[in-house]
């Protein structure tokens, strides 16, 4: 390959008795997926702490400091969750602040600091490939997709794909039918892209843009303002939260 420019995209798959990994592309020549991203001015700090959840629920709490969450994993631990500068990184984020900043942005007075067993930075990002197959080719979860983790969706399109790809392949060996095989991206991509929009609506009205002005803050408290107090708006807000069936 000396010379020569390429794209390598590594999947491991089973169709037909046959394994395959990887396809070789050339840029510019027509092959291989197109891939739509957007990247985002801001990342996630999140930790995993021992500490008693501060609530029962699900918080996510948009102050003039930035986005946060609160997340319960068990009794005893909770995983939380700072907006901070794209170019942070943990060494600007001591123990001491990670607290003091959780309890300013949650406005939780009951939120104990406690030991913290992971922590790290993550950039935030949206990315589609299309078509999500290629030949004996499949693509599933992170490799064909990755959606901001604002809307919960990650894991559940992982598994909406596989379940899809697993029907088709029952298909096939049960009767060599490739109709659902030759559909997987029609069927998959009308759920992604609507969890695409659904996590990237999300993100924008829960963070604080570092460019933004404080003509977008309002239409942010405008709209949050909205949701909790119109029926239709908070049952959209839901549908798309749980997943909707119909994309």
């Amino acid at each position: 390959m000396q010379g020569k420019a390429a794209v390598v995209v590594c999947v491991d798959e089973l169709v037909g008795g046959r394994r395959r990994v990887g396809q070789d592309a050339e840029p510019g020549k027509g092959i291989g997926p197109r891939v739509y991203e957007r990247t985002y001015p801001f990342s996630w700090l999140g930790i995993l702490a021992k500490t008693p959840p501060a609530s029962d629920e699900l918080i996510y709490a948009y102050h003039d400091r930035g986005f946060a969450l609160h997340s319960m994993r068990s009794p005893e631990i909770s995983r939380l969750y700072l907006q901070v500068d794209a170019d942070d990184t943990m060494d600007a984020w001591p123990e001491p602040r990670i607290w003091d900043e959780l309890r300013l942005r949650l406005a939780e007075r009951e939120l104990q600091p406690g030991e913290i067993i992971e922590a790290g930075i993550t950039p935030m990002r949206s990315m589609v490939t299309e078509p999500m197959q290629h030949g004996r080719l499949f693509l599933a979860g992170d490799a064909a997709h990755i959606v901001p983790a604002t809307g919960a969706k990650g894991m559940n399109l992982a598994l909406a794909d596989v379940k899809v790809l697993a029907e088709a392949l029952a298909a096939w060996y049960r009767s060599k039918s490739r109709d659902l095989l030759d559909r997987y991206s029609e069927l998959c991509l009308r759920r992604v892209w609507r969890a695409e929009h659904f996590s990237a609506w999300m993100t924008a009205l829960l963070h604080r843009d570092p460019a933004g002005d404080p003509f977008d803050h309002k239409l942010r408290l405008s709209y949050l303002r909205y949701i909790v107090t119109s029926q239709a708006a908070a049952t959209t807000l839901a549908e798309n939260y749980v997943g909707f069936e119909n994309a």
